[in-house]
């Protein structure tokens, strides 16, 4: 298992064979590209907040992927119990 000291999704899907979770942390991570912008925005010299950088629909599109990651986590929890 990854180190959980990590917030990278990819390394944090490291050893997980759920192909349609996986599939969907991809299609989440491609959306945000590199997060580090949205969780430490100061972590970057750009002078944009999350808010300039990400539009109306790229939002309204992590939404429902964030929403659809977290119903196959559910899933995923529930099938190891």
């Amino acid at each position: 298992m990854p180190s959980y000291q990590t917030t990278e999704l990819s390394q944090l899907t490291a050893g997980l064979y759920d192909a349609e979770l996986s599939a969907v942390v991809r299609r989440l991570t491609g959306l945000l590209r590199d997060a580090d912008y949205l969780r430490y925005p100061n972590h970057h010299a750009s002078p944009n907040v999350p808010h300039d950088v990400i539009d109306v629909v790229t939002m309204a599109s992590v939404r429902q992927v964030a929403t659809e990651l977290l119903q196959l986590c559910q899933q995923f929890i529930d099938r190891q119990q």
